[in-house]
């Protein structure tokens, strides 16, 4: 399936978040923890200019951490940009056993680790949409939120469309947010951690 997303900064509290959404009807459908590695071919030299070439070939291995349970996953995204924004995803995921053994046998097949991206991820929900908070570390406070719809026969005017439809459909509820709904975690967190110092 070829999915949209839209992720925006968000300048209010988390606080703010949950004052607003809940006076609207809004109610948390969960709350967990993501811890991502995502692992880059050795081969692959990284530079400000191909940070979303480097990504895009790039595998995670994510460990999600709910209250009652925890999985471990390889993933992979296969994203695709036009002038360096996101248009579509398709993920492919295997669940795996052990995060440590899995880091280990990238190592020994040519890859390294890239970056750490780590979360804290809460979904609010009400009759028509759910809005995906991600408190991310060292980067602050994110909204995703996804379509349902699969896009695979959809050309790129009309995914843009798309994606600026789901942008301004947000404002209706009174959150402070960017403009850009383009923000991508690891991209965002490599210019600041690797960059940017």
């Amino acid at each position: 399936m070829k999915e949209i997303e839209i992720t925006l900064r968000v300048f209010n509290t988390l606080e703010e978040v949950d004052k607003i959404l809940k006076a609207q009807g809004f109610k948390i459908k969960e709350t967990y923890r993501l811890e991502d590695i995502y692992m880059k071919k050795t081969s692959s030299k990284l530079c400000k200019r191909n940070i979303l070439k480097v990504l895009n070939n790039s595998i995670l291995i994510r460990h999600i951490i709910e209250k009652d349970k925890e999985n471990i996953l390889l993933t992979y995204k296969k994203k695709e940009y036009k002038n360096k924004k996101l248009l579509a995803e398709t993920k492919y995921n295997i669940k795996i056993n052990d995060i440590d053994s899995a880091y280990n046998f990238f190592l020994q097949i040519g890859f390294e680790k890239l970056i750490d991206v780590n979360s804290t991820l809460i979904v609010y929900t009400n009759e028509e949409i759910e809005l995906c908070f991600q408190n991310v570390d060292n980067l602050g406070l994110l909204l995703e939120v996804e379509s349902n719809k699969n896009y695979i026969d959809s050309s790129d005017e009309e995914i843009e469309k798309e994606k600026t439809k789901m942008s301004k459909n947000l404002k209706k509820y009174g959150l402070n947010l960017s403009n850009d709904y383009n923000v991508k975690k690891a991209y965002e967190l490599i210019k600041k951690e690797l960059f940017e110092k």
